[in-house]
C-alpha cells in the first residue's frame, strides 16, 4: 500500500514540477507532538524561496550539544509523525532540527519539486544560524535524501561534516517507473514519469557534485524503492563514502536496528569531532551479527 501511495505523490511531483497550476496533496494532518513528552525544545518559522514560510522544531540536547542533526524527512508524512523517532539523539548529546516542506503541516507555500530543495538548504541555513558553533550532520529519508544531496551539491556548507541517506532513490521518474511496471494496468505508462520528471531535482545528477562525506542506509526489505538506487548513488558518490545495508530492514527502518543506531552514533561523534574516516566502506548487517562484506543483493 504505501508504494502506491509513494507512486501517487512522485507522479505528482512530476506533474507539479512541470505546472504551478497543478494539485499537490500535502499532509496536514497532527499524528503527534512534543508537547506530550519531556523535551527541551523551540518551534521557529523561518523563509524559504518563492515566498514559502516554514515551520520547524529545535530540539536541545540533554547536556551539552556536540553537534545539530536536520532532518528532512520523507514525503508520506509531515513531521509530527516523524519526529519522536529521532529524540534518541537528544540523549546522545546531539541538537536535533526538523521541519516541514511547504505545503506541510504548518508551512505555508506552493508545494513543488524544486522548491523542496530550496527548503532543505534554507533548514540547513537557518538550523546553523541558531548556533553557529555547532558542526552538523544533514539526514535525508526517501525522497527526502534526494532534496539533502541535491542541495548540499548546490550549496555549499562548511559546517556539514556528514550527509546521511536513507532509502533513497537515483531518480523520482525511474522509482515510479519500477513501482508502474509491477501492475499490469499501469505497466503500458511506465515510461512516461521519467519523460516528465523536471531537471534539478534527481539525486543521481548531483551525488558526485559534492565532496561531504556521505553514509548511505539500505534496507534489502525494502518494497518501496528498490535497494540498487542506494548502491548506484553509492558507486558514483565521491569518497569519503560508505553504505550500511540492513538485512531486514524495510523502507526507512535502518535506524530500527539497535546496531545501526548505536553505529550512528559513533560515526556522528566521529564527524563532528573532525576524525571521521570514511574510505569505501560496505557494512552488511545480517539477523544476528555486523560484518563488512561486498554484497550482490542490491544489484
Amino acid at each position: 500500500m504505501f508504494k502506491y501511495l509513494l507512486l501517487m505523490f512522485i507522479t505528482l511531483f512530476i506533474i507539479s514540477g512541470c505546472s504551478k497550476y497543478s494539485v499537490f496533496p500535502t499532509d496536514v494532518k497532527v499524528y503527534d507532538t512534543p508537547e506530550k513528552y519531556d523535551l527541551d525544545y523551540k518551534e521557529f518559522y523561518f523563509a524559504s524561496p518563492q515566498d514559502a514560510l516554514l515551520r520547524g522544531w529545535w530540539f536541545r540536547s540533554k547536556g551539552t550539544s556536540k553537534g545539530m542533526v536536520v532532518v528532512a524527512n520523507g514525503m508520506i508524512y509531515n513531521m509530527s509523525s516523524r519526529f519522536k523517532e529521532w529524540t534518541w539523539l537528544l540523549d546522545e548529546g546531539y541538537d536535533l532540527f526538523i521541519f516541514d516542506y511547504r505545503g506541510y503541516g504548518e508551512s505555508m507555500g506552493a508545494a513543488d519539486m524544486l522548491g523542496f530543495v530550496d527548503d532543505v538548504a534554507s533548514a540547513v541555513a537557518f538550523a546553523h544560524a541558531l548556533n553557529e558553533d555547532l558542526p552538523m550532520v544533514a539526514v535525508g529519508q526517501s525522497m527526502g535524501g534526494s532534496f539533502v544531496i541535491d542541495a548540499v551539491a548546490k550549496n555549499r556548507y562548511p559546517y556539514v561534516r556528514l550527509l546521511v541517506i536513507d532509502s533513497t532513490m537515483t531518480s523520482f521518474g525511474a522509482a515510479a517507473e519500477e513501482i508502474m511496471e509491477q501492475h499490469i494496468l499501469l505497466w503500458p505508462w511506465s515510461w512516461l514519469p521519467g519523460m516528465m520528471t523536471p531537471e534539478g531535482v534527481d539525486s543521481i545528477d548531483f551525488v558526485d557534485k559534492t565532496d561531504t562525506p556521505t553514509l548511505f542506509l539500505v534496507g534489502l526489505k525494502d518494497e518501496v524503492i528498490q535497494p540498487k538506487h542506494s548502491a548506484d548513488l553509492f558507486v558514483k558518490a565521491h569518497e569519503p563514502k560508505a553504505i550500511w545495508i540492513v538485512e531486514e530492514a524495510k523502507h526507512v527502518h535502518c535506524i530500527d536496528d539497535g546496531r545501526v543506531k548505536k553505529d550512528l552514533a559513533y560515526t556522528f561523534e566521529e564527524a563532528v569531532n573532525g576524525s571521521l574516516s570514511l574510505g569505501s566502506d560496505v557494512r552488511y548487517y545480517d539477523k544476528n551479527s555486523t560484518y563488512e562484506s561486498e554484497r550482490e543483493e542490491l544489484r
